[in-house]
């Protein structure tokens, strides 16, 4: 199934406050600390002081470990050895928004370039899935994962749905509904009809307060809390400077933080499994990987995105050395052939006429 961007998108929004939440409710459920689940639904290997991997183990769907030292998203999507988690696609992220792997800039991402883009065009030039109403064909558009994150964490705890019904395993599998999800998301961020949700940030409390975040406001000499808004990639100033797409600098590398960072998709799915597992223990189990065999399937299309040029390319691509690379500038960037992922794709902007 295609989706492509809504024509209602091309309309001037009117301005949505930032960080208009929905009231909550006083529910009794409880879910455990984010990283607990996490680390029980991604079980993670053992490191050394560096965050250098100690004993590479074989990998099977009951016995995989995930690099719990994790600065860089270039191997997202490839074979947990590499030191990459799961991608938004992998998981199955319902509202994600993305563009397809048409070879493309930024394939895979929620930046939508032309097909005829060249490949220093910026990513900040492709425009995100922002639709105005919830009822076309891409439905909300792109969500950011920290905001269903939140959503299903309050509806949870709110007993906003009971637990049965936030699933089918007939259309879905171990994963919430992509309409009990939205219900729920709409209980907390409310929409009015013909303007673009301003979601809040992921560190903020109507964000969901989420801790494995680590933003870089402070700048790269300044890894350490207490931590100043920004993004969460930590790139030189020239890199910054440059406008090109931040998305390929590393997460926290150094500090009392370092490798702590984590995705809010990856929250996300850990939850899912945590919430499945209870709601059908004979059909969901405990990890990740178990729901989803298919990931470490030899023949399967990865989901990875292409990255630019990096200054440690040279060390060896499992490395501590090799995650934390900066981009070599001028931006060196090739967006790679296209490839065939199975998944919904916003199409109207890689068609459009160049």
């Amino acid at each position: 199934m295609s989706l492509s961007i809504a024509d209602s998108a091309t309309l001037v929004p009117k301005k949505q406050k930032k960080g208009k939440v929905g009231k909550r409710s006083k529910g009794s459920e409880k879910v455990p600390e984010i990283g607990s689940l996490m680390d029980k639904a991604f079980p993670m290997w053992e490191v050394d002081d560096t965050g250098s991997r100690k004993v590479e183990k074989p990998c099977s769907v009951d016995s995989c470990e995930w690099n719990p030292f994790y600065v860089t998203k270039r191997y997202d999507g490839l074979h947990p050895d590499y030191g990459g988690h799961p991608t938004d696609f992998d998981v199955k992220y319902h509202f994600f928004g993305a563009s397809p792997f048409g070879g493309q800039p930024y394939s895979g991402t929620p930046h939508h370039c032309k097909m005829c883009d060249s490949d220093d065009v910026k990513a900040g030039d492709c425009p995100k899935l922002d639709t105005l109403n919830d009822t076309g064909p891409y439905g909300p558009g792109h969500v950011p994962p920290h905001i269903s994150l939140a959503s299903l964490t309050w509806g949870y705890q709110d007993m906003l749905l009971e637990l049965k019904d936030m699933f089918n395993y007939d259309l879905y599998e171990c994963r919430v509904t992509p309409d009990a999800l939205l219900h729920m998301i709409r209980n907390y961020y409310p929409r009015e009809d013909g303007v673009k949700v301003d979601y809040p940030p992921p560190i903020t409390p109507e964000g969901g307060d989420f801790q494995y975040e680590f933003p870089a406001g402070n700048g790269l000499a300044n890894q350490k809390p207490p931590y100043a808004p920004g993004p969460p990639h930590w790139c030189t100033q020239e890199m910054k400077d440059s406008g090109h797409w931040d998305g390929v600098c590393p997460y926290v590398f150094e500090g009392p933080d370092a490798g702590k960072y984590r995705h809010p998709h990856i929250a996300f799915a850990a939850l899912e499994v945590y919430l499945a597992n209870m709601a059908m223990p004979d059909k969901c189990a405990e990890t990740w990987l178990e729901n989803n065999p298919e990931f470490i399937d030899t023949t399967r299309v990865t989901t990875d995105t292409p990255f630019p040029v990096m200054d440690a390319d040279a060390e060896p691509k499992t490395s501590v050395a090799h995650w934390v690379g900066q981009p070599v500038l001028p931006w060196v960037y090739d967006s790679g052939e296209p490839k065939t992922v199975h998944g919904n794709f916003a199409t109207h902007v890689y068609f459009a006429t160049c």
